[in-house]
């Protein structure tokens, strides 16, 4: 994995996002929590969190512009939303069928798993600072991160971009700080002191309802494409410091090997737990 190894001689290295971020709630990435039907329902999910406008709290989005962004038929876009709709994942709060699509997200249901039945949830608004504060977590990814094409569900476009895959890409978003780790957490993604290997916290795995080596797989495929890189970092008493080729090997520190995301959102870069790490980090 040492071709995957950054350096500051390279050039742009990371994406820094300026175009905002859109949230997943962690819960559908749950070892308690079912998959969605298909890759289809899952992916037009993705595309209408990506699309939700914060200003009027709703999707607004014509069908036409969507079966043409995902490459869907009439029937299959409606199968689909209704599927959303009938399971709680959003409500749709237009009816006129020579307007556009308007529909509310919903905070993700609560699923049963002895019935079966997904339990909405009515006393929770789709807000970050409600979710936040009713404990229902959610993950930040960059706008840039996910595209309209991969969210496609076509069968050469899911070679790459497949369920798996993209869960991976998701989930590990949420294990990302850069002003404590300098990227993903090494407990969560541990990569060998000589590149040869990496390997996966079990915890991991169970949330994404995968083995090791399917997680590993997926890991790897997003380093060759470059959606991940490895970046060697330095701690000083278990605090992050900048990166080694930076700051180097002070006494009493430590290296790891971390994964940081090739995208990387300019409201995460900026914040304030890296100010005191500005140019101290590649980015």
């Amino acid at each position: 994995m040492n071709s995957y190894l950054v350096s500051q001689t390279d050039n742009n290295p990371f994406q820094i996002s300026k175009n905002g971020q859109f949230i997943v709630q962690r819960k559908i990435f749950s070892d308690i929590y079912p998959d969605f039907p298909n890759t289809m329902i899952f992916k037009l999910y993705l595309y209408l969190c990506k699309s939700y406008q914060w200003k009027v709290r709703r999707v607004t989005k014509a069908k036409s512009e969507m079966m043409k962004d995902l490459q869907l038929s009439r029937s299959q876009l409606d199968r689909s939303l209704q599927w959303l709709e009938k399971h709680h994942f959003l409500k749709r709060t237009n009816t006129h069928k020579q307007q556009m699509y308007q529909a509310e997200l919903l905070p993700v249901p609560d699923y049963n798993p002895f019935t079966k039945v997904y339990e909405p949830i009515e006393d929770i608004r789709f807000d970050t600072r409600e979710l936040k504060d009713r404990i229902q977590g959610y993950v930040m990814i960059p706008a840039d991160a996910i595209n309209n094409r991969m969210l496609i569900d076509d069968y050469h476009i899911n070679k790459m971009w497949n369920y798996q895959n993209l869960k991976v890409l998701i989930m590990l978003y949420a294990h990302c700080w850069l002003g404590y780790f300098g990227g993903i957490n090494p407990d969560t993604v541990h990569i060998e002191e000589n590149l040869n290997d990496l390997s996966v916290h079990p915890s991991l795995c169970y949330n994404l309802k995968k083995t090791e080596h399917q997680v590993k797989k997926s890991i790897r495929r997003l380093l060759k494409i470059d959606y991940f890189k490895i970046v060697q970092v330095t701690f000083i008493k278990g605090k992050y410091v900048g990166d080694t080729e930076i700051v180097g090997q002070p006494d009493h520190s430590t290296t790891k090997y971390v994964l940081r995301h090739y995208y990387l959102a300019d409201k995460k870069v900026n914040h304030k737990h890296l100010r005191e790490k500005k140019g101290l980090i590649i980015i």
